[in-house]
């Protein structure tokens, strides 16, 4: 039929797209050799918000420590834990001056907590760089010599290296490696230019010169969001900044630069994704349904369309070309396989949780660390 032929150009015009967008950013996403060191060394603060992350935070602290980088100060920012966060970092102190302990002050009205925290870091810190990474990253002991001589050879004000991310249970080889997948099939990164929604960091390892950062006035510019992380990166490239996001998996290595276990079950998946899908999209409810309704059409409708009259040999061009995307993917980035296999059951749960957060939006319900918040 004549709608099953349109449509099927649509999805394999898409897929091509995308797959196109995809060998592009690879290439823009690897981390570049060093030629250049920066001398004298710049001053660096790594700035770490920590709320109830007692079971996390120490092997972050230690590969930290472990640096070959004379890192100026390790500040470590207490938002209210409950737990043992702030009794691990004055242990740890003990054995690392650089280690500062800083409590958090009460959460303003107008502001998230993130934010809030990461600006109550960046009027403590001293640093001519300020690299604030989340609590459960380990890094190796050249990741950050590393970028730092990258920010300077490429004269960058903001660099965010994404991490190899740990899967153990299900629910993250499901959902977890579309993280790399939002941003590397869907995101142009070759693309130059100051387009504010093609800015985009992750605010597991967040590298800014500390001169940029101010001149947007930092984590106070993005108070209110619940992505910080993007929403920042988004200010800086539309104010003209250089932003680069590159590779932290280190391929060909055995270590890599940054790793990360985000979550250790399926409540926190849920949780941590429905704080985020919603929200990136800056309260655009219309760009938030188009790039649900694209991943429908290209990433799922295929399977679907396998028990109705369309062509079969087309069909199996489409769902082929979206495993070879996906086991590419998971082969580059030392993701899952068995997520690349199950896509289909993957897509449908990252899509359940979008719908999620976008309900928990409209109720000013989106949760994250034991708050509440509402979209504004």
């Amino acid at each position: 039929m004549f709608s099953f032929e349109l449509l099927h150009i649509f999805i394999l015009g898409g897929l091509l797209i995308i797959t196109l967008n995809y060998l592009f950013n690879l290439r823009t996403f690897r981390f570049p050799k060093i030629t250049s060191l920066h001398h004298p060394s710049p001053r660096v603060s790594v700035l770490i918000p920590a709320r109830n992350e007692e079971s996390r935070l120490s092997p972050c602290l230690s590969t930290i420590s472990d640096s070959d980088y004379p890192i100026l100060e390790i500040l470590v920012l207490d938002d209210h834990s409950t737990d043992g966060t702030a009794q691990l970092v004055h242990q740890r102190a003990k054995g690392d001056s650089r280690i500062r302990l800083l409590s958090g002050k009460p959460l303003p009205e107008g502001w998230v907590g993130k934010p809030w925290a990461c600006h109550q870091l960046s009027q403590e810190a001293k640093g001519d760089y300020l690299l604030f990474v989340d609590a459960d990253t380990r890094f190796s002991d050249i990741t950050i010599a590393h970028t730092v001589n990258l920010a300077h050879q490429e004269k960058a004000d903001l660099i965010s290296l994404w991490p190899y991310l740990e899967s153990l249970t299900w629910s993250e080889k499901l959902v977890i490696p579309f993280v790399h997948l939002f941003i590397l099939f869907y995101l142009p990164h070759w693309a130059k230019g100051s387009l504010r929604c093609f800015g985009a960091a992750n605010g597991q390892f967040v590298l800014f010169r500390r001169d940029s950062y101010e001149k947007i006035k930092g984590h106070e510019s993005v108070r209110n969001h619940m992505v910080e992380d993007i929403a920042i990166a988004r200010n800086m490239r539309a104010a003209g900044f250089k932003v680069l996001n590159l590779d932290g998996t280190n391929p060909g290595h055995r270590n890599a630069l940054v790793e990360c276990r985000m979550y250790t079950r399926f409540s926190e998946v849920w949780e941590g994704f429905t704080k985020n899908l919603y929200p990136s999209f800056d309260r655009n409810f219309f760009a938030f349904l188009f790039f649900q309704t694209l991943q429908i059409i290209l990433f799922l409708l295929p399977f679907a369309l396998l028990a109705t009259p369309s062509n079969r040999a087309i069909v199996w061009t489409e769902i082929g070309i979206i495993f070879a995307l996906r086991f590419s993917l998971a082969k580059r980035f030392r993701q899952s396989y068995l997520g690349a296999l199950f896509h289909p059951i993957g897509q449908l749960l990252v899509l359940a949780i979008s719908f999620n957060s976008w309900l928990q939006a409209l109720r000013g319900r989106l949760p994250w660390k034991g708050r509440h918040y509402a979209h504004t």
